[in-house]
């Protein structure tokens, strides 16, 4: 009996000296990355700065003002002239343009250092990344020459009830027309997150962005602002759907995709956009108006595409090669005709591959 079980535990510390010596690594000291990861990581964002920026889509580059390509006359209408606290209401009657822009910014780029599978054996080593980029102080400048004044007046008092119910009637409606340009400015805020995965290369201890997703922002929250059921991207070899979020089908807008996989174009390819929104629901009162922009990495210009109040139809292209994005911006009348009202907005940023 002991004679097999000295064969036994030789037996057993052959086979497991076999298996240290066969592709397996001890377990890597931990943690194992150092600041000269977080030196090489950031040395790399560096270079991507420019097309990851989260404030391409409101201006050009060098800080260019990017005016939006909507010009309308808004009438008053029934809803306008009934309040529920007797505030006077103030509705831009000639919307001449409008436009955001940027006052200041703050980039915050947070590292997480980890392998794949949970494995604690450092085989393949990466760097996950949240990059965010806020802003507390944009201005959406809405410029207009024609200007409806609604005041009201207490009509009436239901003591009865708590708190007390108190009904509003017009006073009086004021028309005003200006020879010079007039403009509002709406401060608001916003804060916009992606992911990004770069792994390390083990020889040259640099680190190379592996894959990324887009971003969805919602001004000023995911409530308030418009909904978008989906975007739909079309050419002649197929048509991709995109959603929010990351999905199992892998066709949400925070799915990782590597740079090969990226919605992919040929330079100056023409593709059809198709957003569909399904709020507001009330498209009497409220309605939406939807634009694109190529961000290659900064944007020239806007392009109107609104189709239906709730459905925006157009085509676009890019011009030039590399990674870019496609910016989907959906922005609801009650943020555009009432200069009192909040600041709401909808924006998808798609990455997009342009090859030659």
């Amino acid at each position: 009996m002991t004679k097999i079980f000295n064969y036994l535990v030789m037996l057993a510390a052959i086979c497991s000296l076999l298996t240290t010596n066969c592709g397996r690594e001890a377990p890597a000291p931990w943690p194992w990355w150092t600041s000269s990861d977080s030196t090489a990581v950031n040395d790399t964002l560096k270079n991507w700065r420019s097309i990851l920026n989260g404030h391409n889509f409101i201006q050009g580059q060098n800080n260019q003002l990017i005016n939006y390509p909507l010009q309308v006359l808004v009438p008053l209408t029934s809803a306008d002239t009934i309040s529920r606290n007797g505030i006077t209401l103030l509705k831009i009657g000639n919307l001449v343009n409008f436009y955001n822009q940027l006052q200041d910014s703050v980039h915050l780029a947070d590292l997480l250092f980890g392998v794949k599978n949970d494995t604690i054996h450092r085989i393949d080593t990466f760097c996950f990344v949240t990059y965010k980029d806020t802003t507390e102080n944009c201005l959406a400048g809405l410029k207009y020459n024609h200007l409806w004044v609604v005041q009201f007046y207490v009509s009436g008092i239901d003591s009865s009830i708590s708190p007390w119910d108190t009904t509003w009637r017009v006073s009086s409606i004021t028309d005003s027309v200006f020879t010079d340009t007039q403009a509002f400015n709406i401060q608001y805020h916003y804060t916009t997150m992606r992911k990004m995965e770069l792994k390390k290369d083990t020889i040259s201890k640099s680190y190379c962005v592996n894959n990324l997703t887009g971003y969805t922002l919602y001004i000023p929250n995911s409530t308030d602002a418009p909904a978008i059921s989906n975007v739909v991207l079309s050419k002649l070899t197929g048509v991709d759907t995109f959603f929010s979020g990351a999905r199992m089908d892998k066709k949400g807008i925070y799915n990782p995709k590597s740079l090969d996989s990226l919605y992919t174009i040929a330079k100056n390819e023409s593709i059809t956009v198709k957003i569909t929104a399904s709020t507001p629901t009330d498209t009497t009162t409220d309605r939406n108006y939807f634009f694109v922009s190529c961000g290659t990495p900064y944007i020239t210009n806007k392009i109107n595409i609104t189709s239906t109040p709730n459905l925006g139809l157009g085509k676009v292209a890019f011009t030039s090669t590399g990674i870019h994005h496609l910016y989907i911006e959906v922005i609801p009348a009650s943020a555009l005709f009432y200069p009192n009202a909040s600041r709401k907005a909808t924006v998808w940023t798609i990455p997009i591959r342009v090859t030659q």
